[in-house]
């Protein structure tokens, strides 16, 4: 096997997989996958209510700097709502608006028509294989993960 050669082929189908469905903008919602990711995390870490700032950053493993940055974008368009409690005048908690909800929905909906189709289009055979390939990117990725935690420990 020469991996130089699969490793060449594997980088140019994700490039023309992504172009391909970055020139196609106006089909789908206008959220980014980042964005998606922390609005979820938002409405699940506390079952649906308040959510500290700082439970945000732990679970992202990022500063508090930075989990305040795109919490202010999100506040921009009106995503997320801060809010001050009286009985916890330290912590600033933050909330999923409606409208936000609304959006992560129809993508929710976007990301399932578009996945089912392309799990169609693979066929049943070839859709075992390629949830069977990302079940095994997924554990090497989660090994590699543990190897460098394990050497930052030393």
């Amino acid at each position: 096997m020469d991996e130089m050669d699969i490793v060449r082929k594997v980088t140019h189908l994700f490039y023309m997989f992504r172009r391909d469905n970055l020139l196609k903008k106006d089909d789908h919602p206008k959220m980014k996958h980042r964005d998606i990711m922390v609005l979820d995390a938002i409405m699940k870490l506390n079952d649906g209510n308040l959510v500290k700032m700082s439970e945000l950053s732990d679970y992202f493993q990022v500063t508090p700097a930075a989990i305040s940055q795109i919490i202010k974008q999100f506040e921009k368009k009106g995503w997320v709502d801060r809010i001050l409690l009286d009985t916890d005048r330290r912590s600033v908690y933050i909330q999923v608006s409606e409208d936000a909800r609304r959006m992560m929905k129809n993508c929710e909906a976007f990301m399932t028509e578009r996945l089912v189709e392309f799990i169609e289009e693979l066929g049943e055979e070839d859709a075992n294989a390629f949830v069977r390939i990302l079940e095994k990117a997924l554990a090497y990725s989660q090994k590699r993960k543990e190897k460098l935690e394990e050497g930052e420990q030393k």
